[in-house]
């Protein structure tokens, strides 16, 4: 008799614990932040990201760079949902509000980008100013796909806008972004090229050496844009309210020091540069 009142006991100690420990709460992990930015601006969003995670304990931005049209192209084509996007530009980001991704009162232009003519550091075809870009010297002219990136798009319109690009139609070569443009300039495979003169000239150091090319100067402001770098929050966010307190951040003095550390000049507050992308 004692030996089955032991045995009953346990039985009811060992449901206890069963139904003690279904009741206790999961353990969950940190709320994920997905952000998908410019890798021409590494450094400045790394930084937003460290000083985001600092204000939020628990958050984790899970920041993914890559070229802004490829950023895109996952978003669109393979079906891809992070919480915020940025593009230099903006270009990028019209193929999203395009689709209902994102909303247009969504979009905060944080800065307005320098288009600038660039060229080797040795400038060997001894090029000034865009219209030395028409001389015989000049063999390649380096330009950004035009269909798929903003600096494409604005170097485009900047030389329409200029008399040059029938002129020069010979010796444009299109390279995928600005990335690669820097590259075939700084190898000396063309002659001169433009790129916005914060992105990714200042803002990516590990990946552009700044030092093997030269910049001539800017482009006139009438013949393109603006250009506007923007943040977006995407229609589709879980977590937007975490998703807007980043952009509140960007717009905050913090925010705004460690753009202009990067060249990159501020705009007064989120979406004030109305008509992006």
């Amino acid at each position: 008799m004692q030996l089955r009142l032991r045995k009953v006991t346990q039985l009811v100690a060992a449901a206890a614990l069963l139904i003690g420990g279904g009741c206790r709460k999961a353990e969950t992990g940190p709320t994920v932040l997905t952000f998908y930015a410019p890798c021409g601006m590494e450094m400045p969003f790394i930084e937003l990201e460290a000083l985001f995670e600092k204000s939020h304990p628990g958050v984790d931005v899970n920041l993914l760079l890559d070229n802004a049209h490829i950023l895109t192209e996952r978003v669109v084509d393979s079906g891809e949902r992070p919480d915020l996007v940025a593009s230099p530009g903006g270009h990028e980001l019209a193929r999203l509000v395009s689709a209902g991704l994102i909303k247009p009162a969504d979009l905060h232009p944080f800065t307005q980008l320098d288009l600038c003519l660039f060229v080797p550091r040795a400038n060997r075809a001894g090029v000034t100013s865009m219209a030395d870009l028409d001389k015989a010297e000049v063999k390649v002219v380096a330009v950004a796909d035009p269909e798929k990136t903003s600096i494409g798009h604005f170097t485009v319109e900047a030389l329409k806008k200029a008399g040059l690009w029938e002129r020069i139609q010979a010796k444009v070569v299109i390279t995928g972004d600005a990335s690669q443009t820097y590259k075939h300039v700084a190898g000396e495979k063309a002659d001169a090229s433009f790129a916005y003169r914060s992105c990714p000239l200042k803002t990516a150091p590990d990946k552009i050496e700044y030092s093997r090319v030269r910049v001539i100067g800017s482009v006139p402001a009438e013949f393109y844009g603006p250009a506007y770098a923007t943040i977006a929050v995407m229609a589709t966010s879980a977590q937007r309210a975490l998703a807007d307190e980043f952009v509140q951040l960007m717009f905050s003095s913090q925010g705004l020091q460690i753009l202009a550390k990067y060249d990159m000049p501020c705009l007064e507050q989120a979406g004030a540069a109305k008509g992006a992308p």
